[in-house]
């Protein structure tokens, strides 16, 4: 069967995705449903669609019209201008932000046209059975194609049904209904958990409205029992507009050793130096009337705590006396670092193992020292904690004590017990601290709150699906006799029960998210940062409670609930003005959401999918269902009667998933990692192989693809080639924000490398590894230029070329070494590397690189592929394996170049490097050897002294600034080290007096000629 030539095997406009891509790093709806991790953008998951699909013959301005970047008018003109490409980008310059930007009924209309004449139906089947967020599915669900979208994980499945399903089913006018029931639960809450939340009466003015209280974990010191609140600083508010306002703000800690505790005082006051606060305390804080303590775990919590006199220090308050300012840094009264404690009371140091056992013994206390709160429609303030905050907090924790409600939630699935995993990544993390079961995430205020939302959400649902049964049986009554007609019916209002429930628990796993011991308080935001924030689970040592009554359930409501009617913008579909009980379709677009595993497809034909786009699993990159479970064990609470085939575990099917986690493999008599990279490799080609059997023989498979290690490149690859598929193009699109928190000032890739394949032909001949390297190398040097040209660099520059290597390596099956064993990818992967790094210190050093030693060369093409000190010692090694020429173990231990630790290394600065007597700053003594020696020597002797006299004697008496080798070296490290680094103004400083040194030195060698034999013996020994 002859296949159709597509678009993405001939051309990608990477520059234009690159660009809308960007737009996408702030907020929508689409993300902002629900909390998922390493999500595609929108805009590149329609392009990974659309190229897949549309013929190769249409033009680049046609491809950028269907996505949606010109109107017809604009792309009329494009077309018959005979202006150039950068020429015509000039004259138009679209603003429009496809994420955003439905197609429109008339670029649908045309990509059906295209798919008619190339797939042979106006709507392919267009699949994604790792689907996770839902970016593929839901692009493909905009152009009106038909979607299978399919996932292991519960999560992600509801997740989808909710942004797409029903969107497409009931069109905005359900919105009305998901308002109307999130109201009923939030005026709900807010009656049943008021005693638990009591506001300090009115002294006049607007009431106080408490919405967080600020809470700091504690242990007892073993030296003079007193209760210890740990926190590695005291802010509450240093936002820019607090410091506009001379309002910055803390709590500083005040020893009471009678009391075995620590009090608190406010401290309001303007930026001094630093990150102090210069104040002066009110006397309302001099001698407050009352002051609360801590608590122990919820089986000791420490019931009242006496009145206090004054809770500042003698000294602050002769000063106050005197009317002058004090002055306070929060970060000087930490009482945690790297896991070791101290007593404010004693000076003990409290060892990260007495934290621990003391954890695991009895579960760490809180005590509360902050509560955040408003007066009317003013600004966030902030006061010490009284007695009655307290009170709410112990009358919370009696109640959820209490064996009747604890035995209720049980009995009803409420309470998440369950047990959180051993063999995870954060599960044992999480015991070192006396967490085990995923309830124990929580105070116990914030768990009676979360439970309390179940409580009534489930409560909804009988009332949600009373109020349909109702609806229900009036519309049959009039139809009773049209069977098809009533069998819509039934199902109509089953996905409205589902719908409006889903919406209900969307609300909740934000609220989850954002009230636990893992959330975070934005001290520069003055805002609660939800506990998924990065990709891992943390317990804080201080965390933020939101008041459960009101605050957290309407906050969260607030930006959920009207997500649905901006989903339904985004897909195109526009209010229905008739009524929707009418049960009115709103678009032609169908898609299916499955609960499947991609190793078992069964719910899908033999060759019957057109085109797979598709996201897989990153190795080891993200652990979704260690990460979802946070999440699953209350989603299971709300929704397991709507979908109880979904939720049939007590946790997500992590047996089944395709990850490598080494937790799942410990202790079986062989390396975990290694095991764990077997197992990822061997679901990896089953799922594959699924993917192979669905689809049709002329169809084509778009991977989605990003990770820095070649290990997790290799077993792609290889499951792929196994699978029986060709890789046929490639392209790499910059798709993640390097402001996430996983990847600031971190070496990170940001590009995404689409590999577009094919099946294999099955007669594909075997072939020999010493034929096809020098095919690799060729093309990939070839395209490397392509992909600089839009703007693909660094690190994405060697993972780039792994496409066109594959695009050879993978035509023939199998490919033999001179021995006749079979090659892994990475031998392919491998000689990619060294053609880019032989292209790119080409492009550097703008001459021939001969002469050039081969751990200088390392050491400039690192900074150019990282642009950072620090990334995986994996990709050190790798690089040094293409450059050759030195053991990479030399790095750290002879050449002192780098550490390492933990799977990473850091670029030594000249300064350690010389510290560690890598090289010496005396001329008589220095030998260079390597290029980068002498260039880090003039660094660290520029550094300590500033005086380019003596970087002047000592290049000249070792020769060095005679040699132009050397003097290529300073140039291009000033290219490739990044302005951030503190080397690089140092040779900024260097190069601009450079003139000055070679001129003085030219004159002395010319009076003593005898020295240039002695100088180029010098650097050659």
């Amino acid at each position: 069967m002859e296949r159709p030539h597509l678009f993405i095997e001939k051309i990608m406009p990477i520059k234009l995705l690159n660009q809308q891509v960007y737009y996408e790093n702030g907020g929508n709806p689409f993300k902002g449903l629900h909390r998922w991790f390493s999500r595609k953008p929108l805009s590149f998951s329609r392009a990974s669609v659309l190229a897949s699909l549309l013929p190769g013959s249409i033009s680049l301005e046609e491809f950028e019209y269907l996505l949606g970047i010109y109107s017809e008018g604009e792309l009329e003109f494009l077309q018959k201008s005979g202006l150039s490409k950068e020429e015509k980008e000039k004259k138009i310059k679209s603003a429009v932000k496809l994420y955003k930007t439905p197609p429109g009924s008339k670029r649908i209309q045309k990509v059906h046209d295209y798919c008619e004449e190339t797939w042979g139906t106006r709507t392919p089947v267009v699949l994604d059975a790792f689907a996770g967020g839902g970016s593929i599915p839901f692009e493909a669900a905009r152009y009106g194609l038909r979607v299978y979208g399919s996932d292991l994980n519960p999560v992600a499945v509801v997740t989808m049904k909710a942004a797409m399903e029903y969107p497409l089913r009931f069109g905005p006018d359900l919105q009305v209904d998901i308002d109307k029931w999130v109201k009923w639960v939030g005026d709900e809450a807010k009656q049943r958990l008021a005693e638990f939340f009591p506001s300090n009466p009115s002294q006049g003015g607007e009431p106080e409205k408490v919405q967080n209280y600020l809470w700091a974990h504690t242990v007892q010191c073993l030296s003079c029992n007193s209760t210890v609140p740990l926190s590695p600083n005291w802010w509450l508010d240093r936002s820019p507009g607090a410091g506009k306002k001379g309002q910055w703000c803390a709590v500083k800690p005040i020893p009471n050793l009678e009391e075995k505790r620590v009090d608190f005082e406010l401290i309001r006051g303007k930026k001094g130096k630093g990150t102090t606060i210069l104040y002066h305390p009110d006397e309302q804080f001099l001698n407050p009337s009352e002051q609360v303590l801590g608590a122990d775990d919820d089986k000791n919590v420490v019931r009242s705590s006496p009145s206090l006199g004054g809770s500042i220090s003698e000294q602050d308050a002769r000063t106050t006396a005197k009317n002058d300012l004090l002055e306070f840094d929060p970060n000087d009264y930490s009482t945690i670092s790297r896991g070791v404690g101290k007593c404010p009371n004693c000076g003990n140091v409290i060892e990260d193992d007495v934290i621990k056992s003391q954890g695991q013994a009895e579960g760490l206390g809180h005590q509360l020292y902050a509560v955040a709160y408003k007066k009317g429609k003013g600004s966030l303030e902030f006061r010490i904690p009284t007695e009655l905050d307290w009170e709410g907090f112990l009358n919370a924790n009696d109640f959820i004590a209490d064996s009747k409600n604890r035995n209720r939630w049980e009995a009803s699935s409420f309470l998440p017990i369950q047990e959180i995993p051993s063999n995870t990544h954060r599960g044992p993390d999480m015991y070192l601290y006396g967490i085990y079961h995923w309830h124990q995430v929580f105070n116990p205020r914030q768990l009676l709150t979360l439970v309390t939302y179940v409580e009534i959400i489930n409560e909804a649902k009988a009332k949600i699906q009373e109020e349909c049964e109702t609806e229900k049986a009036e519309k049959i009554a009039s139809v009773q006799d049209d069977f098809e007609k009533v069998a819509e019916l039934e199902d109509y209002y089953r996905a409205k029960v589902e719908s409006i429930s889903i919406y209900l628990g969307l609300v909740m796993d934000r609220c989850v998210d954002k009230n636990s011991r893992l959330t975070i308080w934005d001290t520069s935001a003055i805002k609660v940062n939800r506990a998924s924030t990065t990709h891992s689970l943390n317990l804080m040592w201080n965390y933020p409670e939101s008041s459960g009554d009101w605050r957290l359930w309407l906050w969260c409501a607030a930006t959920v609930s009207d997500d649905y009617t901006k989903l339904c913008g985004y897909l195109g579909i526009e209010i229905n003005l008739s009524n929707i009980q009418d049960i009115e379709t709103h678009a032609e677009k169908t898609i299916q959401i499955d609960a499947a595993s991609a190793d078992s497809l069964y719910h899908i034909s033999d060759n019957s999918v057109d085109a797979i786009i598709t996201d897989p699993p990153y190795y080891d990159a993200v652990r979704y269902g260690e990460l979802s479970d946070f999440f699953y064990v209350w989603m299971k609470a709300n929704l397991q009667d709507i979908f109880p085939n979904i939720f049939i575990n007590e946790l997500t099917d992590k047996d089944r998933e395709a990850i490598s986690n080494p937790g799942r493999f410990r202790n079986m008599g062989a390396s975990p990692e290694d095991l764990a990279n077997q197992d990822y490799e061997a679901k990896m080609v089953l799922a594959f192989g699924e993917y192979y059997r669905v689809l049709r023989d002329d169809g084509v498979m778009t991977v989605q693809f990003n990770h820095k290690e070649s290990g997790a490149w290799d077993t792609l690859a290889k499951s792929l080639i196994d699978a029986g598929f060709e890789i046929t193009a490639s392209w790499a699109v910059s798709t993640e924000n390097p402001q996430n928190l996983h990847q600031a000032k971190k070496n990170s890739v940001s590009s995404t490398v689409l590999l577009v394949c094919r099946k294999r032909d099955p007669n594909a001949q075997q072939a020999w590894w010493d034929d096809l390297r020098p095919e690799v190398a060729n093309l990939v040097e070839s395209r490397a230029p392509e992909f600089e040209a839009n703007d693909i660099t660094g690190i994405d520059l060697y993972l780039s070329a792994f496409g066109p290597a594959l695009n050879v390596f993978s035509k023939q099956y199998p490919i033999l070494d001179s021995s006749g064993q079979e090659v892994r990818p990475e031998e392919a992967f491998a000689e990619a590397r060294k053609a880019i790094a032989n292209y790119r210190f080409r492009n550097l050093v703008q001459t021939e690189t001969a002469g050039f030693d081969p751990l200088t060369q390392w050491y400039l093409l690192a900074w150019d592929a990282f642009k950072a000190r620090e990334f995986p010692f994996d990709e050190a090694r790798q690089l040094a394996l293409a450059i050759g020429g030195f053991n990479v173990s030399d790095l750290a231990k002879t050449h002192k170049l780098l550490n390492s630790a933990s799977g990473t290394c850091k670029l030594l600065t000249p300064q350690q490097r010389l510290k560690k007597r890598a090289f010496s700053l005396n001329d008589q003594e220095f030998t260079c050897h390597h290029l980068v020696d002498g260039l880090h020597a003039i660094l660290a002797l520029y550094q300590e002294e500033e005086n380019l006299q003596l970087v002047r004697r000592f290049l000249k008496n070792t020769g060095l600034v005679s040699n132009d080798l050397f003097m290529k070296t300073l140039e291009v490290a000033f290219k490739v080290i990044p302005e951030t680094v503190s080397e690089h103004q140092v040779l900024l400083n260097l190069w601009l007096g450079m003139d000055e040194i070679k001129a003085k030195v030219v004159v002395e060698q010319l009076e003593i000629p005898f020295q240039e034999e002695a100088q180029l013996n010098l650097f050659d020994s």
